[in-house]
C-alpha cells in the first residue's frame, strides 16, 4: 500500500492549525459521500457525486491540464450501460478507469470490494499469451519474459524476441491503446506508464485471439503466430509486478564491493504513530554510525522500491547528508472556501536528534519544511538508486540528495513523480472508497516539486541511467544480477575517485558543527594541513556579526572550538570559516 501521508501527520498531532482549516474540506467530502442508507444511490447519481467533487478539488488539475469534460464523457456512458444493466462488476471497471484517468499514484479505489475486484479483474486480464516486454536503449521492444508451456513458447517466441507487430498494428501503435487500469499503483510518468503497457499487453480475458509477429534472436527473418489467452493464475502479472512493497526490514545496511562500500536499503519512512517513525529515524542513524565507524569511502542508498509516509521523516533523514540547514517543501492544502490552493497556516514539526522527539522551530515559517543536520554527517560521495516503485515521501531523499555535488542518481528509471499531500477519501458506494491528494509540495519559489505535469514528466530522474540492451537483460532476467548495483558502484568508483583527488589539494577541512540543531553550545572542528591564518566568524541572516570565535596565526594541525550561543536568540545562524584563499560556510539552529 502506499502511506497516506496526510493520515499519518493527522494521527499524529501534526499540523493541527491546518487541520482546522481542512476539515470543513473533509466533512464536505463525507456528507456529500455517504448517504442515508434509506436513500440509496444509483450508479450514475453516485459517479455523479464523485466527479463534481473530485474534478473541483483535485489539487493538480490545471497542472496536468485534465480534460475533465473528456473523461466524464467517457466514462458516465460506461456507468450509465452498468446501471441500465445493474452491473455492479461493470460499474466498479469503469470507476477503476476512472481513477487511472488522472495520471497520479497517488489516487487510487480502496477499502472493499474485494470480490467486486477479483471479478472485474480477472474479466478483463484473467487470461496470459504468456509474455512480457521491456523497451531497450535502441528503441526496440523485446520479450523478457516468456512463460514455460504458454501460448507464446509453444507458438515458438522465446526470451529477446523482437516484437513487430500485433494484430497487424506496428507494435507502438498497439501500445498506446493498452490499457493500465489495473496496475498495482496508477503510472503518472511516461516511463512508468510505458513499463504497465508492457506488462498488460501479454495479458487479456480468457479465450482472446492475438495475431503477433515477431524475430527471434539469430532468426533470419520475422515469424507470425496466433495466440490464444489462457488462464495462468495471473503468472505474468505477478513476475512483473511494480508493487512497491519488499518484505524484509524498513532499514538494512551493509558493505559491498571489493573496496567496502556501505550500502543501506529504506522501503519506507511510513508508520503508524511517532514512536514507529522515530524508530526508523534511529535505524536509519545505527546504519550510518556502523558504516562511518568502519571507514567506508562512499555509500549507495537504494531506494529502487519505497512506500513513501513521514514528509518530516525524509526531510530528517536528508540530513545525515547535509553540514547545512536546507529548504525542504512548502506544504499546502485545497482551501474549499476559496477553491485556492493555500500554504499550510502552521509551523510544521522537525525531528529533534538531540532528544529524538519532535520539535517546533517558531523561526519556521508556516508550512515549512526545513532539512536539518542530523550531528553525524555522511560526508563521502553517495549513489542513490531509485525507480518507479519509488513514491511519495520515498522520492523526497532522493529528491535533496540528488542536489549535492558529491552525490549521483544512478539507476535504469526515475521515481513514480506523485510527491502531493495524500488525504481525501469519498465514499463512492458500500465500502469503496477513492483515495486522492488535497495539496502540493512546493519549492522555495512555490513551483509544484516532483508531480509529473501535462506532458507526464516528473519525479526524479537519473543522473546517469544503466544501459538497457541485450546483454543487460539477459543478466537480469536469466542470470538474476542485480545490474544496477554493479553500474552503481562502478559509477561510485569514479566519484571516490574525483572527490579523493579534490580534497588531496584542501589546506584547510572543517566538519560541520555539531549537535545541530543545539541548545546551549556546539563544537566546531577544522584541521590545517599548513600552517596559517584562520578566522572563524557567527553572523544573523543579514550578515551582522555576532560572534568571532577565532581570528588569528594557527600551526598545522586539528582544532576545535566551542561556541557558548545562550546569550543569542532562537534562530538560524551562519559560521564562515577563512584560511588562505578557502572558505567554509553553512548555517546553524539554536533552539531554547
Amino acid at each position: 500500500m502506499l502511506w497516506n501521508r496526510f493520515f499519518y501527520r493527522t494521527l499524529q498531532g501534526t499540523n493541527k492549525k491546518a487541520m482546522k482549516k481542512f476539515l470543513p474540506c473533509v466533512l464536505f467530502a463525507c456528507s456529500c459521500f455517504f448517504p442515508a442508507f434509506s436513500q440509496p444511490e444509483g450508479f450514475v447519481a453516485a459517479y455523479d457525486r464523485i466527479h463534481a467533487t473530485f474534478s473541483a478539488t483535485y489539487p493538480f488539475g490545471q497542472w496536468k491540464a485534465v480534460d475533465w469534460t473528456r473523461i466524464n464523457d467517457r466514462i458516465r456512458a460506461k456507468i450509465e450501460t452498468a446501471e441500465t444493466a445493474n452491473d455492479t462488476i461493470a460499474f466498479y471497471i469503469a470507476m477503476r478507469e476512472y481513477a487511472a484517468s488522472v495520471p497520479d499514484g497517488h489516487i487510487s479505489m480502496r477499502n472493499g470490494m474485494e470480490d467486486h475486484e477479483a471479478i472485474a479483474r480477472y474479466r478483463q486480464i484473467g487470461g496470459s499469451y504468456g509474455f512480457a516486454l521491456i523497451k531497450l536503449d535502441d528503441n526496440r521492444y523485446v520479450t523478457r519474459l516468456v512463460d514455460a508451456g504458454s501460448p507464446a513458447a509453444q507458438a515458438g517466441i522465446q526470451f529477446g524476441a523482437e516484437i513487430l507487430e500485433i494484430n497487424d498494428d506496428p507494435l507502438v501503435q498497439v501500445l498506446d491503446s493498452v490499457p493500465v487500469i489495473w496496475g498495482e499503483v496508477i503510472p503518472a510518468t511516461l516511463e512508468a506508464l510505458g513499463l504497465h503497457q508492457c506488462r498488460f499487453i501479454g495479458r487479456a480475458p480468457v479465450g482472446s485471439i492475438m495475431k503477433v509477429k515477431y524475430l527471434n534472436r539469430n532468426a533470419p527473418e520475422p515469424a507470425i503466430c496466433t495466440l490464444t489467452a489462457v488462464d495462468d493464475q495471473y503468472s505474468t502479472y505477478d513476475k512483473t509486478s511494480l508493487t512497491p512493497l519488499e518484505p524484509g526490514p524498513i532499514v538494512s545496511h551493509k558493505t559491498i564491493g571489493n573496496k567496502g562500500y556501505g550500502y543501506i536499503k529504506l522501503t519506507t519512512e511510513g508508520a503508524e504513530n511517532d514512536s514507529g517513525v522515530l524508530q526508523i529515524y534511529s535505524d536509519f542513524r545505527d546504519a550510518i554510525l556502523a558504516l562511518q565507524d568502519l571507514e567506508v569511502p562512499g555509500l549507495i542508498l537504494d531506494i529502487r522500491a519505497n512506500t513513501g509516509g513521514m514528509d518530516d521523516l525524509s526531510a530528517a533523514l536528508a540530513g545525515f547528508f547535509y553540514a547545512d540547514t536546507i529548504f525542504y517543501e512548502y506544504q499546502t492544502y485545497f482551501n474549499l472556501n476559496t477553491g485556492t490552493i493555500d500554504i499550510v497556516t502552521d509551523r510544521l514539526r522537525h525531528i529533534n536528534p538531540a532528544t529524538m522527539s519532535y520539535y517546533i522551530n517558531t523561526a519556521y515559517p508556516p508550512g515549512a519544511l526545513f532539512i536539518e543536520p542530523q550531528g553525524n554527517l555522511f560526508s563521502k560521495p553517495v549513489v542513490v538508486m531509485v525507480g518507479p516503485r519509488a513514491i511519495s515521501s520515498g522520492e523526497g531523499i532522493p529528491m535533496a540528495l540528488q542536489k549535492l555535488p558529491r552525490c549521483k542518481v544512478v539507476s535504469f528509471y526515475g521515481t513514480n513523480g506523485s510527491f502531493g499531500m495524500v488525504g481525501f477519501e469519498l465514499s463512492v458506494m458500500e465500502d469503496l472508497i477513492m483515495i486522492y491528494p488535497y495539496g502540493q509540495s512546493l519549492d522555495r519559489d512555490l513551483r509544484i516539486q516532483l508531480d509529473s505535469d501535462s506532458t507526464l514528466a516528473g519525479g526524479v530522474l537519473p543522473d546517469i541511467r544503466v544501459p538497457l540492451n541485450d546483454t543487460v537483460i539477459d543478466q537480469l532476467f536469466i542470470d538474476s544480477v542485480d545490474v544496477e548495483l554493479n553500474y552503481a558502484m562502478q559509477q561510485l568508483d569514479q566519484l571516490v575517485a574525483s572527490v579523493e583527488g579534490t580534497a588531496a589539494a584542501k589546506v584547510v577541512d572543517m566538519d560541520p558543527n555539531y549537535p545541530n540543531p543545539f541548545q546551549g553550545s556546539t563544537t566546531f572542528s577544522y584541521h590545517l594541513s599548513s600552517g596559517g591564518n584562520v578566522s572563524l566568524t557567527i553572523t544573523d541572516l543579514s550578515g551582522r556579526i555576532i560572534r568571532k570565535l577565532v581570528d588569528g596565526p594557527h600551526q598545522p594541525g586539528h582544532y576545535q572550538v566551542i561556541w557558548d550561543a545562550q546569550e543569542v536568540g532562537p534562530g538560524i545562524y551562519v559560521y564562515r570559516l577563512v584560511s588562505g584563499g578557502e572558505i567554509y560556510s553553512g548555517k546553524c539552529m539554536v533552539i531554547h
